[in-house]
């Protein structure tokens, strides 16, 4: 781990090893010295993926096993990370703070305002999401659970994916997601028993953006592009998209906006 000094533009390693290997995770700051994590990929069974894949690469018949038995699986077999963990950075410490309601995620977009935490969506398994939005409260160093939610369905489809790698952030009291990716389809498919669910399936890039109004999730229109796996930061009431991959799977370096003006959505 690193920290990052903006007065000296420096970067500097900490002397700490985070409980569990973090990669997919998300976090939020919970005042000046703390910051909540939650989600993660397990890093053993990830890593051995691609130990396996670099062994078996001269031969294809070989490659292709292994990436069907690494996906071929329920969600269960791969062990996301469903501890929620404080990191201070003050005393350099981690603290356990329990464990997510459901299963483990990763690549979910998580948000904090006025002590309410709100973490979005996410996969369960490589390329299985969910469109589930979990809700809690942090007070008294402790995290209490809500009840959830649910992402709404894109205008013409049929049931709604859930997004990996989406934007977030609030504008003006609302809750705004946008972007991400997702394999339409692929829920279907686990619904119907086959594990490895997004096989055939093209990845897809979204643009829609959603809005949690009054308590109600609702389509607030689109974005400039497709764009996910970027970062998201709130200032004001703006919300900066920063970077991320457009449908090509590319990098950008473009950074847009969004902000709630008169019930409308603004992009710039």
């Amino acid at each position: 781990m690193y920290k990052y000094s903006p007065v000296k533009n420096t970067w500097q390693k900490v002397d700490t090893i985070s409980p569990v290997g973090l990669t997919g995770h998300t976090g939020v700051k919970l005042n000046e010295t703390m910051v909540l994590i939650t989600g993660g990929v397990n890093e053993h069974i990830f890593d051995k993926y691609f130990i396996d894949i670099a062994a078996a690469a001269a031969d294809e018949s070989e490659k292709n096993k292994v990436i069907y038995n690494y996906f071929n699986k329920p969600a269960k077999d791969y062990f996301f990370n469903k501890i929620v963990f404080i990191y201070n950075a003050k005393e350099n410490t981690w603290k356990n703070a329990g464990e997510l309601p459901d299963a483990g995620t990763a690549g979910s977009s998580s948000v904090m305002e006025n002590n309410f935490l709100m973490l979005i969506n996410g996969e369960l398994k490589p390329g299985l999401r969910t469109d589930v939005i979990y809700r809690a409260m942090w007070d008294n160093d402790k995290l209490t659970w809500l009840k959830n939610s649910q992402l709404p369905p894109s205008p013409g489809e049929q049931q709604q994916e859930g997004l990996a790698g989406a934007f977030s952030g609030y504008s003006h009291g609302v809750l705004l997601v946008g972007g991400g990716a997702n394999f339409p389809g692929a829920k279907q498919n686990y619904t119907n028993g086959k594990f490895y669910s997004h096989e055939g399936i093209n990845k897809k890039w979204r643009d829609e953006v959603y809005g949690l109004v009054n308590g109600h999730w609702q389509y607030m229109g689109k974005m400039k592009q497709p764009l996910g796996y970027g970062v998201s930061v709130s200032y004001g009431d703006e919300v900066f998209l920063i970077g991320g991959e457009n449908a090509k799977g590319k990098p950008v370096s473009s950074v847009t906006s969004f902000t709630m003006r008169d019930g409308n959505l603004l992009i710039k």
